[in-house]
């Protein structure tokens, strides 16, 4: 009668297959992409500077605020950019 012997390479290699095959198996679903909450208003805000007025504007309904400097004294203008273009020349 005759015996099978296997060698310890081809042991090592059907261990590491088998170990592959179960790790890929028990590989977890992907996960959905969260998508960005819209009432989360990141960078709704942008503010411009120079050195002598301070614009800041709110990007989502286009009013802006700025900051007039008078004898010294700051003075903050509101204002919004569908008023501005909608007044006649």
């Amino acid at each position: 009668m005759k015996t099978m012997m296997i060698d310890l390479k081809s042991l090592c290699l059907g261990v590491a297959l088998m170990g592959a095959m179960l790790l890929m198996a028990n590989k977890p679903a992907p996960q959905p992409v969260a998508q960005p909450d819209p009432a989360n208003e990141v960078r709704r805000f942008q503010a411009v500077t120079t050195e002598s007025r301070i614009i800041i504007v709110d990007t989502k309904t286009g009013r802006f605020i700025l900051e007039k400097q008078t004898l010294g004294v700051p003075r903050w203008i509101k204002g919004d950019f569908e008023e501005i273009m909608q007044q006649p020349k």
